[in-house]
């Protein structure tokens, strides 16, 4: 495939993602998807799509706007910014009402046209800073 037609998977794949359905994201991957990032350990994609199933319960009004996408052979890298409200409980944390933007970036390695292993490099750092469970820096 062609970057370009890389490019436009990754887009439709991020247009779904932000109608929150998750059966259509993973529809777009290969059967085995590795994805890297989303947890301590590599998960699968019924893994991916529990963990992204809380953050979206966490986040309703999540979006995932993206930044840029950089195409090169079979790899696509999207850095892109999560906004929402904390509306619901998130890994133990009780919603707080805070809205967040979390920074993050994707790299998606494709096979045949379609994902087949994707690492997570995001500020969840960050993201507990906002919802108070980590304390901000001094400012000065």
């Amino acid at each position: 495939m062609s970057n370009e037609q890389n490019k436009t998977t990754i887009r439709r794949i991020f247009a779904v993602l932000n109608e929150k359905d998750l059966d259509d994201v993973v529809s777009y991957y290969q059967p085995d998807c590795l994805f890297h990032g989303w947890g301590p350990q590599t998960m699968d994609a019924a893994g991916y799509k529990a963990t992204m199933s809380a953050l979206l319960a966490a986040f309703p009004d999540a979006y995932f706007q993206m930044n840029d996408v950089i195409a090169e052979g079979d790899r696509v890298a999207v850095p892109h910014t999560l906004r929402g409200t904390h509306q619901a409980e998130f890994q133990g944390v009780p919603a707080t009402g805070k809205s967040v933007v979390v920074e993050a970036i994707v790299i998606f390695r494709l096979e045949n046209g379609q994902p087949a292993e994707l690492w997570l490099g995001a500020d969840f750092f960050g993201l507990m800073q906002q919802l108070g469970v980590i304390p901000a820096p001094e400012t000065n």
